[in-house]
């Protein structure tokens, strides 16, 4: 069995860390952020201003996360595949790479009605408290279950790189 190029064992470092990374700041958000957003908080404006900022600031870092957890786990696929290595390290890479790109439809399929309830709140607040309260606990049980997805890819890449 061939060995694999350099190249391919630092995508494969790239990519753990990444989908590590990504899995982290999903759940650091919904079991440490939103709590502390909803802790004796009652005023609906300052609950959705407070969720908006860390929403904000979560859709710089996690599209940009996904992309190079994937294009980095879909490069040690192609790699290793094509150093004849042992097949179960490029289809567990490969399945890394496909399991770190579905958060994207994830969240267009289960979050973007509550993002979008909740941003449309941002500029005029005609929710009550326990509607905005009910939709941030909404979307951080939401945004917990996104978390197991990058969990999933990162277990796939340590398989890949472990072997």
């Amino acid at each position: 069995m061939a060995s694999l190029p350099a190249s391919v064992r630092i995508c494969q470092g790239l990519a753990i860390t990444a989908s590590s990374f990504l899995a982290g700041t999903l759940y650091t958000m919904s079991t440490i952020a939103v709590p502390t957003i909803l802790a004796g908080q009652t005023n609906p404006s300052l609950l959705v201003s407070h969720w908006n900022s860390m929403f904000r600031a979560g859709s710089k870092v996690g599209p940009t996360l996904v992309a190079l957890g994937a294009v980095n786990y879909l490069y040690a696929a192609w790699g290793a595949y094509n150093s004849a290595y042992d097949t179960r390290v490029w289809k567990g890479f490969a399945a890394a790479g496909l399991s770190t790109m579905a958060v994207a439809p994830y969240t267009v399929m289960f979050l973007a009605s509550t993002n979008s309830a909740l941003l449309a709140q941002a500029t005029k607040t005609t929710l009550s408290e326990a509607q905005v309260r009910g939709l941030v606990e909404q979307w951080a049980f939401l945004n917990l279950l996104r978390s197991g997805i990058p969990i999933v890819s990162t277990a796939l890449g340590l398989y890949g790189a472990l072997g």
